[in-house]
C-alpha cells in the first residue's frame, strides 16, 4: 500500500468530520483523520496530497499546509515536503505513529511497514507480538541504533518494571523519541534467542546519574552528543540505562527513558554484550550472581583504578560477580584489583589478587609495585583486562606469586608501614536487592581502615 500511494500522482483526503468554512487551526486538528494508524502512510508516500471538507471544499495542500501538519502530526516540515523518509532515525519515524490508533491492536505495527521498508506476514491474531516482529524486521535490515531510543508513554498512568526487554512494547513508547541517527557507521547487533547482541563495535559506557537526593553509577547505551568542559566529566546527552545482570549480561531498567546529562565516567571495553529479552530471567539471575561475591567498598584510603577481568566486574554495585550462577569453587581465572593507597606526600601503587583454588575458599595476595616490580607488571597486563588471567599462566610467568601473602610492608616516607587486606562477610543493598557478599577491607598497621574515625584515618594518611 505505501508503494502504491508513493506512486499516485495526487492523493485526495476527505475529512468527513471537517465542516464547510471551518477555523482551520481550530478545527484542523480535531480531525479523525490525523488519529488514525493507516492514514500516517497516505500523508507521508505521495509527493501531492490535497485535503477536502465534507462539502467537497479544497483547504489546501500538504505542502501549502506543512506548518500546520507539521504541527498536528510532528512530522517536520522539511519531511513532509519531499525529504528523504528512509534518512530520518527510526526513533523518530516510530513518534510519528505514538498517539495514532488502530482499530487491531496488529495493525498499529502492519500499518508501519512501508514507513520502514520492510515486508513480513500480516498474522491477526498475534496482538501484541506483532510490534515486537516489526522491531525485529527493522533491527535485520538497519543499524540504527536509536530504535532501542523508548520510553515510558508520556501521561502513562503504568507503573514501569524495574527491568525491561530492549524491545519496545508498543509505538507510544517513543512518543518523546525524535532523535537524530546516532552517527555510529560500524554498529553492528542482533537479536537471538537469548537477547540483543552488541559487538565491540557499540561500546557501553559508565557514567554517574543524578538519583533521589545522591548519584549512582550507570551502563548505558551512548545514542547523542557529548558536551565536554574542561575540567570536568564530559557529558553524554542521549543514553539508554542498563543494569549489569551477569558477565557480559545485561538487561535494560526501566526506571529510566532516554537519559541526558550523563556523566561518562569510561568505556566498558569488552568484544560482544548481551542485553536480556526475557527481564523475569534477568531478576533471578541478578541476584543468583551476586550472592557471596566480592565486594569493593568505597574506600578514601585505597582508590581503586583497575579490576580484572572487565567481564566480571560490576561497576554499579562494585562488586566481581560470580562467573557461574552457582558457585566460585574452582574458578579458574584471578581476580586483579589494582589500587592506589593514598598518603599525605606519596601514593603507594599495589595489587590485590583473589582467587578461588577448589575446597579452599578464597585467598587473598598483596602485591606492591615498589617492592615486587616484575610480579605487578605481570598482574597489570591490558591483555588480560577482558578475560582475566588463568592461574596456571600466571604461575608460568611469574614463579611463586601465590605464595605472596595478605600482607605487605612499604616505605612511606622514613617509616615502614604494613598494608594487609583481609574478606569481612557482610550484606551488600543490590539494585537486585540485599545480597551476603565478601567486601575486602584494608588495615594498616593492624588497624582497619573502615572502623577508623575520620580523625584517626587522617592520622595514617598524613603521617
Amino acid at each position: 500500500m505505501f508503494q502504491w500511494y508513493k506512486q499516485a500522482a495526487v492523493c485526495y483526503v476527505t475529512l468527513m468530520d471537517l465542516q464547510p468554512r471551518a477555523q482551520l487551526q481550530v478545527d484542523l486538528p480535531r480531525c479523525r483523520w490525523f488519529t488514525r494508524g493507516w492514514t500516517l502512510q497516505e500523508l507521508l508516500a505521495p509527493d501531492i496530497v490535497e485535503f477536502y471538507d465534507v462539502g467537497g471544499a479544497c483547504i489546501g495542500s500538504k505542502h501549502s499546509l506543512a506548518e500546520g501538519l507539521a504541527s498536528i502530526t510532528g512530522v517536520a516540515r522539511s519531511d513532509l515536503q519531499g525529504g528523504d523518509l528512509y534518512s530520518i532515525s527510526v526513533a523518530t519515524r516510530m513518534s510519528w505513529a505514538a498517539r495514532r490508533q488502530t482499530k487491531r491492536v496488529e495493525d498499529r505495527a502492519y500499518s508501519m511497514l512501508g514507513i520502514f521498508d520492510v515486508s513480513m506476514p500480516l498474522i491477526y491474531g498475534e496482538g501484541k507480538k506483532a510490534f515486537l516482529r516489526l522491531q525485529e524486521e527493522i533491527i535485520k535490515r538497519n543499524n540504527d541504533l536509536t530504535i532501542f531510543a523508548w520510553g515510558t508513554p508520556l501521561g502513562s498512568d503504568i507503573e514501569q518494571p524495574h527491568l525491561v526487554g530492549p524491545l519496545a512494547p508498543s509505538p507510544a513508547a517513543f512518543e518523546l523519541s525524535r532523535i537524530s541517527s546516532y552517527p555510529q557507521d560500524f554498529a553492528e547487533f542482533s537479536l537471538t534467542n537469548k537477547g540483543l547482541i552488541l559487538s565491540g563495535d557499540v561500546p557501553l559506557r559508565t557514567a554517574l546519574k543524578n538519583f533521589g537526593h545522591g548519584k549512582i553509577i550507570v551502563y548505558f547505551i551512548f545514542l547523542g552528543k557529548v558536551n565536554e568542559k574542561p575540567g570536568s566529566l564530559p557529558i553524554a546527552n542521549g543514553g539508554i540505562v542498563l543494569r549489569k545482570i551477569g558477565p557480559k549480561l545485561f538487561c535494560r531498567d526501566g526506571y529510566f527513558g532516554i537519559e541526558t546529562d550523563l556523566q561518562i565516567l569510561r568505556v566498558y571495553e569488552v568484544s560482544e554484550t548481551c542485553i536480556l529479552l526475557d527481564p523475569n530471567a534477568a531478576t533471578r539471575g541478578a541476584q543468583e550472581n551476586r550472592w557471596h561475591a566480592l565486594r569493593v567498598p568505597l574506600n578514601s584510603f585505597a582508590k581503586l583504578t583497575h579490576t580484572y577481568p572487565e567481564a566480571l566486574w560490576d561497576e554499579s554495585d562494585r562488586l566481581f560477580l560470580k562467573p557461574q550462577r552457582y558457585s566460585w569453587d574452582g574458578y579458574p581465572m584471578v581476580l586483579v584489583m589494582r589500587f592506589s593507597i593514598a598518603f599525605t606526600h606519596t601514593t603507594v601503587p599495589l595489587a590485590v589478587l583473589c582467587h578461588h583454588p577448589q575446597g579452599r575458599g578464597r585467598v587473598l595476595n598483596i602485591i606492591a609495585q615498589r617492592q615486587s616490580p616484575r610480579e605487578f607488571q605481570v598482574v597489570s597486563q591490558e591483555i588480560y583486562r577482558e578475560e582475566g588471567m588463568h592461574i596456571h599462566e600466571l604461575e608460568l610467568q611469574a614463579p611463586g606469586i601465590l605464595q605472596f601473602g595478605n600482607t605487605t610492608t612499604t616505605l612511606v616516607g622514613n617509616r615502614y608501614r604494613d598494608i594487609s587486606v583481609s574478606l569481612k562477610p557482610t550484606v551488600s543493598q543490590t539494585f537486585a536487592g540485599a545480597v551476603t557478599v565478601s567486601a575486602l577491607t584494608f588495615a594498616v598497621d593492624g588497624k582497619d581502615t573502615e572502623s577508623m574515625s575520620k580523625r584517626d584515618l587522617d592520622a595514617i594518611i598524613g603521617s
